[in-house]
């Protein structure tokens, strides 16, 4: 059994964060949520963001300036602020230093400070409780996430993304051009325009393998799981149409969208993996526009 979805690409999909009243199953799980502030931060509290989150990044340490930042950071009590706590957790490999951001966090959420997987469980209080992001959040994730991977810098833009939904998902980006996917990358490898066998010369596929089967005007083809689960992104041509082939491995599905007849003055988009993850569905980029696309959504930040 295989999960297959079309979908015209371009969609107005908007970025989350409501006031709507929570669910019950959300407050019988997480309990009832702290309050927020709707005020602007201060710029001593702004001074403070900067050198905890952005500072320590650009810096490659944590340092006593981190740590006391970090300890006033909390004495503001806006939950909002955890979101970066969050962001930053990503990418920290310290375990202690782990515990201490996680620490904050809680105290910021007013839960108990979790012992194990704590970026998850300060996240998904984050995600379940719909925290609304800090003034600027943007700009300071933008800092966090480029300071790992500079490819980021065209990616974390305005747009139709809920970016408080999106993490790092542990692996670089794919800034290959197009046709050139057989160059070697330091990433999860794209496929332009596949090479394909008949059935019966794909002697390496099993019977109750699974694929992923497209038929465009008459024209068919299968992409098989296995190949899929190392590309996970395809751009191919099918039947005279253009389409973007992207698999997550995370939540088994393979997905096709058309990626051709397109309004005047837009060219072709060539999606690749950007590394990033929206509620752990990948997260793929026009290689030439470096558009984004939640394919949770199929909405776009341009």
């Amino acid at each position: 059994m295989f999960l297959l979805c079309c979908a015209l690409l371009w969609s107005n999909g908007a970025a989350a964060q409501t006031n709507a009243p929570l669910p019950d199953h959300v407050i019988s799980e997480f309990g009832e949520p702290p309050t927020i502030p709707d005020d602007p931060h201060t710029e001593t509290l702004r001074s403070a963001m900067q050198t905890a989150f952005v500072d320590s990044r650009t810096n490659g340490s944590w340092t006593e300036a981190q740590a006391s930042a970090l300890a006033e950071i909390v004495t503001y009590d806006d939950p909002r602020v955890a979101w970066l706590i969050s962001d930053l957790m990503r990418f920290v490999s310290s375990p202690d230093l782990s515990t201490g951001l996680a620490t904050a966090a809680a105290a910021l959420l007013d839960i108990n400070p979790p012992a194990q997987n704590q970026w998850a469980v300060i996240t998904d209080h984050l995600i379940a409780w719909d925290i609304p992001a800090p003034p600027d959040y943007l700009t300071m994730k933008r800092a966090i996430f480029t300071s790992a991977v500079p490819g980021w810098d065209r990616i974390f833009v305005e747009g139709d993304i809920d970016w408080r939904l999106v993490s790092w998902g542990g692996v670089l980006i794919d800034d290959r051009p197009f046709q050139r996917t057989d160059e070697d990358c330091n990433c999860i490898p794209a496929a332009d325009n596949p090479d394909f066998s008949s059935a019966g010369a794909a002697t390496w596929l099993d019977d109750d393998d699974i694929v992923f089967g497209i038929e465009v005007n008459g024209e068919a083809r299968a992409y098989p799981r296995r190949i899929m689960e190392v590309r996970e992104m395809v751009n191919d041509t099918i039947g005279g149409r253009d389409l973007a082939i992207p698999y997550c491995t995370l939540c088994g599905a393979a997905q096709a969208y058309f990626t051709d007849r397109l309004p005047a003055g837009i060219r072709r988009p060539i999606l690749r993996t950007s590394g990033l993850l929206i509620r752990s569905n990948k997260v793929m980029y026009d290689v030439r526009t470096y558009s984004v696309f939640d394919t949770f959504l199929v909405s776009t930040a341009e």
